[in-house]
């Protein structure tokens, strides 16, 4: 079974390997995770390091936004295309009640 970290247990390993007191090696024994986990933790944490590492089920800020605006996206074109098929319904029931 996988283990799961949250971001400050994650930076906090990651800073104490960065200031030199403690070794990926036993980092990744600690954890019970592989060392190449840590390595990717020190990358992600490296390239951004306000929104690195968001921890277990979550997202970068910024996914979550766009995640959720996809979402909001797909839900607008469904309502679109019920209006649609709605007008459609409504403007054919309007012609047969308009005498010519």
């Amino acid at each position: 079974m996988p283990k799961y970290y949250d971001r400050d247990t994650k930076v906090a390993y990651v800073l104490q390997i960065e200031e030199g007191k403690l070794k990926v090696s036993q980092a990744a024994r600690d954890l019970g995770v592989a060392e190449q986990t840590i390595y990717n933790w020190i990358k992600d944490l490296r390239s951004d390091p306000t929104a690195g590492l968001p921890g277990s089920g979550h997202q970068k800020p910024d996914v979550e936004y766009q995640k959720k605006l996809e979402k909001e996206i797909s839900e607008l074109r469904k309502e679109v295309e019920f209006l649609k098929k709605a007008a459609a319904y409504f403007a054919v029931d309007q012609k047969k009640n308009t005498r010519s």
